[in-house]
């Protein structure tokens, strides 16, 4: 048995006896190397190096006696799997592995006890050089799961470990390599793309865009092998390369591949124009038609009924092998001549081909019966776009906006518009469909013809916008979205989003993620997401395999991946850097620096008027009651894991106080704590703590002292925020007054002030009028009935009485009508108009009354809103501004008073209809009208596309950087054309600073975890140990009214600039989403809906449209054949 034998097996690694394990061998020459037999025919005359039978066995046995588990390595030698040698004085077995891509005829490798004993010895050798050599620094204890890795540098041994965010922001960036594209047309394509020369294409793409896009038609097109992700490319003995699974012990000579996935995860930065990369590769691609699967090919030409014309042939011909010809003679032919009969021709004859009837067994989830027969698979050019139904009228205006020429069929989840025939899908460029309405195709049973429909095309591509959604897919738990696609006949599979997961986004280069302390539980979330996106929507092989496929073997994620995490990254090249490779496209962070809009973020810290504090104050002592009474352990204190429930209410109410929050914890509520509290400490019945008792003795105090504050007790009787307007008319403010009173400034209301403009807005220029008005006595019965009717209108939130806990302490419900109040910020039987109304009927250089020019606001009773105030009036002539807001009840006071300043807005809210949400988003970009827009922090994570913003206020600090980033991103965007200001409002003294602070000190791991702030001890303990605090002025001083408010730097005229005009509601004259911009050069109709009569317009003029420049470039030349068609939409919000 010479060296030619062993060249075949891998030289993997030792095994090292102690020398009381060794067995006794009756040789003069113990340093020589012994083979052991695999079997008697062994005995070979010329080799003399076999051990005898005796030691043999002996050996045998010492070595499963190292082993952590039963090895039978008899039965391995026997079978042939490995071959061993043995040198006595050094007490070192080297262990030879057979390949598994050698000498299969002869020896089977289909058993699974062999190949889990195989596993588990390669697991335990000592893999060291200075061992195979027989010099072993003594007894081996294995350290590592597999050899070690093949050309790995030395410095990588000692590197750090990077979290998986680390990995996701290593990710090579774009690389196309046209040369390496054999398709002529491809290739033209991608050259067009790099030079962002695209026909078609309005706007001139960044490098990096055109990259991504380039790369992205690359892996559509060319089936790049890469190495098995299960495979680790190794090293043996020799320095000879190999190929180890490290799950299954599974060992190769050679590499295995695998065809890279058509398509991929495109996972560019939020705002770096991910949608405009999508339309681009359309673009440059759309007379490329899709190609018949090799599995589906046919051997003989299809058969005529009859002699088909030889233009009718050769067309046939054309379609059948996906020739691209739209470009040469076709209606996008660059010559700008359409060979009409040719096309007509073309059209009749579509190629296609046929599919088998599915097998096996029918899907638990499968509606109605099996279908049986073959399938007709149509080609096509048509990409298929599924975007979230909020985002739908912004992808029909970015086509609008950066393309012509593109033919569009957009179906949206109205019923009562057509379903557009199959020749018009063929001759499409895009169908574009909300994700909402794809679903529904699989849920009711009326759209079972749209789904046969579509079933019967090949599309070029699938985009699904957003599509990180699909990562919670499982074997027995996948979206309906997921299912019809599975049904689809589609090349490529794409998915556009800036985060595929939670934890998965841009980093600065210059954070170290490697440091930082990780929750492994969490990176696992994110590994099965991604998993789930490779597996069941990518189908990326090996995991996608199934079990049924002949000559391969299946791959679970979990096992290979999930389950082996951090572990996995040891090795350079590991099955998921091989994945994250494989499948995302992305550019850094520190490539887009210099295209995104530079961010000036800061905090802002706000010291609280008096009631402010004063309404913080007033949490703290039922806080304080509570906890005292309760002796901090019964299950009605607050913080008793019981009342989870009702303390997430607290503290949510809590920061909604650092607003405003007047209108919490009335007069009767307060009495009857303090009542209890004393009564308490009276009686002595349970003891309590020097401290405790202190603390429950400055709560009782305050408490007394917030019960003599008229501002607090009028904000509770009207639910209003109450705000100072000084020279009130004609000083007639007690009738118009929170409180009743008369002087100057008047404490009064934003709801009583509008009501006050519109009452005199006819006689702003009629100072006589006004002056009998007065003095007749309307002024004041008017202002009577407006208090008394505000009074009456607040009804209690609810029918059930308020939640009462130990100390007969309350959470602080607002009493005012939420469902009221929701209906305002949502601007419900609001008209919405297709264009904006006429003007102000107010000319420029009016002149107001005396009586009304000198009516100003001078102060709220909230430190953020007043700071607001002077923000937006500042800044709203020159910027458009975003504010988010956490609380309805915040977005109704801001809006109240932006409405008496005449500050033109559109409040963004939860409960918004879709076509709603996207005509504010049309109209706050287009309009110049609308200055502000109040956003619900819960609306501002998807792709929203609100650039025409550059400045961003956060009401209450965000504790997860990732929620306030995607926030800023809504107008951190390459189209953006100012600096992006955000500021962040923090009351000084409240958890807001605790919040701002731990932020700064928390790993990702710790963000990650808190579902709520009260997931974090230290902000846990801060409520927990609430203080009372120290009042402007002293505690117990008088201080006069307008000293309890925070006062404006510039006092806000309320008359005049069309103040008091009848409106119905600020979200007035916004314009349509899909009438604000209408997609161009269109050659068939832009469709609606499934079902009902199809309706065109007819093109009015076949004038040539005039095309925008974008970035300074023209457009491409074409000589224009078809006319305008617009979108015609019936539907109102």
């Amino acid at each position: 048995m010479g060296t030619t034998f062993l060249d075949k097996f891998i030289s993997a690694g030792c095994i090292v006896l102690p020398e009381k394990l060794r067995p006794k061998l009756q040789v003069e020459d113990t340093d020589k190397w012994f083979h052991l037999r695999s079997t008697p025919s062994d005995d070979n005359a010329e080799d003399l190096n076999f051990l005898q039978s005796h030691p043999q066995h002996s050996l045998i046995t010492s070595i499963t006696g190292l082993s952590k588990v039963t090895i039978d390595c008899c039965r391995l030698l026997a079978s042939g799997w490995i071959y061993l040698t043995y040198n006595h004085s050094r007490g070192v077995v080297r262990v030879y592995v057979l390949p598994d891509d050698l000498d299969n005829g002869s020896i089977p490798r289909v058993s699974s006890n062999l190949r889990r004993d195989r596993h588990s010895l390669l697991s335990q050798l000592d893999y060291s050089a200075a061992a195979w050599n027989g010099a072993p620094t003594g007894f081996f204890i294995p350290t590592s799961s597999h050899p070690p890795v093949f050309d790995t540098p030395a410095s990588n041994l000692t590197r750090p470990q990077p979290t998986l965010l680390g990995m996701f922001n290593r990710i090579p960036p774009p690389d196309p390599r046209p040369e390496q594209v054999e398709d002529v047309d491809v290739y033209d394509a991608m050259c067009c793309l790099l030079d962002s020369d695209v026909p078609g294409l309005t706007t001139t793409l960044y490098p990096y865009q055109r990259r991504s896009a380039a790369l992205m038609l690359q892996r559509e097109t060319r089936s790049q092998p890469v190495l098995d992700p299960r495979l680790v490319k190794v090293v043996d003995q020799c320095g000879k390369p190999w190929y180890y699974d490290a799950v299954t012990g599974a060992s190769y000579r050679e590499p295995r591949y695998y065809d890279r996935p058509r398509g991929g995860i495109l996972a560019e930065e939020m705002g770096s124009g991910k949608t405009l990369i999508c339309l681009s590769l359309i673009l440059a691609t759309k007379h490329i038609p899709t190609r018949t699967p090799e599995i589906f090919h046919r051997e003989a030409h299809p058969f005529r009924p009859k002699v088909g014309s030889l233009m009718d042939m050769v067309a046939a011909c054309i379609t059948d092998h996906s020739i691209p010809w739209k470009h040469l003679f076709g209606s996008d032919a660059s010559s700008g001549l359409e060979y009409a009969n040719c096309s007509a021709a073309i059209r009749r004859n579509p190629g296609s081909y046929h599919i088998p009837p599915p097998t096996g067994p029918r899907s638990a989830r499968q509606r109605g019966a099996v279908d049986t027969s073959t399938r007709r698979i149509f080609h096509s050019n048509t990409s298929l776009i599924l975007v979230p139904l909020n985002l739908l009228q912004q992808w029909k205006q970015e086509i609008a906006k950066h393309t012509v020429g593109l033919r569009v069929i957009v179906w949206s989840s109205s019923e009562k518009q057509p379903l557009p025939s199959l020749g018009e899908i063929l001759g499409s460029d895009i169908v574009l469909l909300s994700t909402t309405q794809f679903e529904n195709l699989r849920k009711s049973g009326k759209a079972v013809g749209a789904l046969n429909l579509l079933k019967q095309v090949h599309f070029k591509r699938c985009i699904v916008d957003e599509g990180h959604t699909l990562g919670g897919a499982t074997n027995f738990n996948r979206r309906n979205m997921q299912l019809i696609i599975d049904e689809l006949q589609i090349t490529a599979k794409w998915i556009a989003t800036g985060t595929p997961s939670k934890g998965l986004y841009g980093l600065d280069a210059a954070a170290n993620t490697a440091g930082e302390t990780r929750d492994q539980s969490l990176e696992k979330m994110d590994l099965e997401r991604i998993g789930s996106l490779a597996t069941f929507y990518l189908k990326m092989r090996p995991w996608a395999n199934h079990s049924s496929e002949v000559g391969d073997t299946p791959a679970q994620w979990a096992q290979y991946v999930t389950s082996r995490w951090p572990d996995l990254i040891s090795t350079e090249d590991n099955c998921l850097k091989t994945t994250f490779d494989s499948v995302i496209i992305r550019h850094p962070l520190s490539e887009l620096k210099n295209i995104l809009p530079v961010v000036d973020k800061k905090i802002v810290f706000l010291e609280g008027s008096y009631q402010d504090r004063l309404t913080l104050n007033l949490f703290s002592m039922m806080i304080i009651f509570n906890a005292v009474q309760s002796e901090r352990t019964d299950q009605d204190y607050f913080f008793h894991p019981r009342q989870r429930k009702a303390l997430l209410e607290l503290v949510g109410n809590l920061r909604q106080a650092s607003f405003f929050g007047g209108s919490f914890f009335s007069p009767a509520q307060i009495i009857k704590s303090i009542e209890t509290a004393e009564e308490f400490l009276g009686e002595g019945k349970v003891q309590v703590s020097a401290d405790d008792r202190t603390l429950l003795g400055k709560a009782v105090k305050f408490g007394k002292l917030a019960l003599g504050n008229s501002i607090k007790d009028c904000a509770n009787l009207f639910r209003e925020l109450p705000v100072y307007v000084q020279d009130f008319p004609f000083g007639a403010g007690r009738e118009w007054s929170l409180d009743n009173k008369d002087g100057d400034p008047v404490c009064t209301a934003p709801g009583i002030i509008l009501e006050l403009q519109k009452f005199l807005q006819p006689l702003l220029d009629a100072p006589t009028a006004l002056q009998m008005m007065f003095e007749n006595g309307r002024l004041a019965q008017r202002g009577q009935e407006e208090r008394t009717k505000l009074i009456e209108a607040q009804t209690p939130a609810t029918s059930t009485p308020n939640k009462v806990l130990a100390g007969n302490t309350e959470l602080g419900q607002d009493s005012s009508s939420p469902v009221k109040r929701r209906a305002t910020i949502l601007g419900k039987n609001v008209h919405v108009k297709q264009v904006a109304s006429a003007p102000m009927t107010e000319t420029i250089g009016t002149e107001i009354a005396a009586p009304l020019a000198r009516t100003r606001l001078i102060s709220t009773a909230s430190a953020k809103l007043s700071y607001l105030i002077d923000q937006v009036v500042k800044y709203q002539e020159q910027e458009q501004i975003i504010i988010f807001y956490e609380n309805d009840n915040v977005a109704y006071y801001l809006a109240g008073v932006l409405e008496i300043l005449q500050v033109q807005h559109l409040i963004y809210a939860r409960g918004l209809s879709p076509q709603r949400r996207a005509d504010y988003v049309a109209t706050f970009n287009q309009s110049s009208k609308f200055r502000v827009l109040l956003m619900d922090i819960t609306q501002a994570a998807f792709g929203l596309d609100m650039k025409s913003a550059s400045r961003i206020y956060f009401i209450n600090p965000v504790l997860n950087p990732q929620v306030e980033a995607q926030a800023i991103g809504r107008a951190r965007r390459i189209s953006q054309q100012k600096p992006v200001t955000v500021e962040t409002l923090v009351l000084r003294d409240s958890v807001e600073e605790v919040i701002v602070q731990r932020r700064n000190e928390m790993t990702q791991a710790e963000q990650r975890k808190c579902k709520s702030i009260l997931d974090d001890k230290p902000i846990y303990e801060w409520i927990l140990n609430a203080k009372i605090l120290p009042l402007p002025g002293g505690d117990g001083q008088p201080i006069n009214g307008p000293d309890q408010m925070a006062r404006l730097q510039e006092p806000q005229f309320l008359f005049g600039r069309g103040s008091g005009r009848e409106i119905g509601h600020p979200d007035e004259d916004i314009l349509r989403a899909d009438g604000a911009v209408a997609p161009r050069t269109m050659d068939i109709p832009i469709y609606h809906g499934v079902n009902g009569n199809r309706k065109r317009r007819t093109p009015s003029a076949r004038s040539t449209p005039v095309p925008e420049i974008a970035n300074g470039v023209p457009p491409p030349k074409k000589k224009a054949r078809v006319g305008f068609v617009g979108v015609e939409d019936e539907g109102k919000t």
